[in-house]
């Protein structure tokens, strides 16, 4: 069942994202380094944009580190001033809707999810569960939590680029869920050009478009077949069990991986023509990819910067394989919490996701505590930022302390949740067992 007044909430969100961003003046977010980094800035793409526009390289000096397709589509944008208004309020626009496309998208993915859910315990024979689940949709859960998110707000008014390059994990989660290959790797190429961290998503996006999305583990499924053999089950009931258990689709994969070449191969060419004679793509992988790197040692700081994440793809994927849209969930989490230029707009993502399974979030600890840890975070930040920059009556472990406070707190979570999907299913272990009731409650 839909929430009420879904509709309405979902229009005073947009809403609300429209005064700030017409009415609300210029609230300086552009200048706040946990809305806004040197990779996302709309106003370090302007500069780049100007650079192009005077037959240099966007890429020159320190600057814009951004992709070659934003100052295509953005750059035109940041040219024209509204009187009364902050310089790149076209531009916030665009974000605004972009917000209401990836939250839509949320819950439309949501529904595909809750409907796999029911269809896998109507196939364990678990109809009681299905009717005594709850009945509200995580889809709109989800959709209302990215878009009344207050960090996703201000990266949306605080004129930086996050809004799309959450769309294009959004839109990849949401084709791969969809078994869409072509739409699937059109997010996947886009959200790993805009940022390389997306790319341990492909884990995720092959193990939904091989066996769909989220089930119930193989476990569950042989239990089944053990108890139907003890009741003496006719032979084609065994048979309709035995191919109840998800077999894993290469078709879908396959697709997807032409489509991702294709893709990639489009995007590169797009990136040539923007990039022609002021810079070229060599250019743009030096100064765009590693931008997150020092000069010195810079062999050393990239291992040290991404091998974290990259330790934790493997065992991730082998421990939740069977639920490979919460698999993406926690990836995107990990990749929000030890990426090199971190924002709100990384969180906001997660935590929108984290809404699909709000289903499964009574059973999550803590959440008193994580719910006004961020709160207490996201309000002494700027005080700390402004005791250490401006006012000078405090110093940088002020405002280091809040960010490792900001970090543990994302760490807590993404642990606490990684429970989510054995207790959900700890319950079908005891309906499919002997003596089981299916008059319980299936969370």
């Amino acid at each position: 069942m839909a929430i009420r007044n879904f509709w309405s909430m979902a229009a005073a969100a947009v809403g609300f994202r429209l005064v700030l961003v017409l009415f609300g003046g210029d609230l300086h977010l552009a200048s706040r380094p946990e809305v806004s980094t040197p990779l996302t800035s709309i106003r370090r793409l302007a500069e780049g944009y100007w650079l192009k526009q005077a037959s240099m390289s966007p890429y020159s000096g320190s600057m814009y580190h951004g992709s070659p397709l934003l100052l295509l589509v953005l750059g035109p944008l940041t040219n024209k001033r509204s009187v009364g208004h902050h310089d790149h309020i076209y531009c916030s626009l665009i974000f605004v809707a972009v917000d209401f496309i990836a939250a839509m998208l949320i819950r439309a993915t949501g529904r595909r999810l809750q409907i796999a859910r029911n269809r896998n315990l109507k196939s364990l024979e678990l109809t009681e569960a299905v009717s005594n689940s709850v009945n509200v949709s995580a889809g709109d859960i989800a959709s209302l939590i990215y878009l009344w998110n207050p960090w996703a707000i201000v990266t949306c008014v605080g004129s930086c680029t996050s809004p799309i390059e959450n769309l294009m994990v959004v839109i990849m989660i949401y084709g791969a869920c969809s078994r869409l290959a072509p739409l699937a790797a059109f997010g996947y190429v886009m959200a790993t050009h805009l940022s390389l961290y997306p790319a341990i998503l492909i884990v995720p996006i092959i193990l939904l478009l091989g066996y769909g999305p989220d089930a119930p583990p193989t476990k569950v499924f042989r239990i089944k077949s053990s108890s139907a053999s003890k009741t003496d089950v006719s032979d084609n009931d065994k048979s309709s069990s035995s191919r109840d258990v998800q077999q894993f689709l290469w078709k879908p994969v396959f697709h997807f991986i032409l489509w991702m070449l294709f893709w990639t191969f489009y995007v590169l060419l797009l990136s040539s023509i923007v990039l022609n004679k002021v810079g070229g793509l060599q250019e743009m992988f030096e100064k765009y990819f590693f931008a997150e790197v020092f000069d010195f040692f810079r062999s050393f700081f990239l291992i040290v910067f991404n091998m974290n994440i990259v330790f934790m793809v493997l065992p991730l994927a082998i421990r939740l394989k069977h639920r490979p849209c919460f698999l993406a969930f926690i990836y995107t989490a990990i990749v929000a919490i030890l990426k090199s230029y971190p924002s709100v707009g990384d969180s906001a993502l997660y935590l929108g996701l984290l809404g699909l399974f709000a289903n499964e979030l009574a059973e999550m600890q803590f959440t008193f505590f994580l719910f006004f840890g961020y709160i207490g975070v996201s309000l002494l930040s700027p005080v700390m930022h402004n005791l250490w920059i401006w006012r000078g009556t405090g110093n940088a472990n002020f405002y280091f302390a809040t960010g490792l406070a900001y970090t543990c707190l994302q760490t807590v979570l993404v642990v606490e949740s990684g429970f989510l999907p054995f207790n959900s299913f700890t319950e079908i272990y005891s309906l499919l067992g002997p003596g089981g009731s299916q008059h319980k409650r299936y969370r």
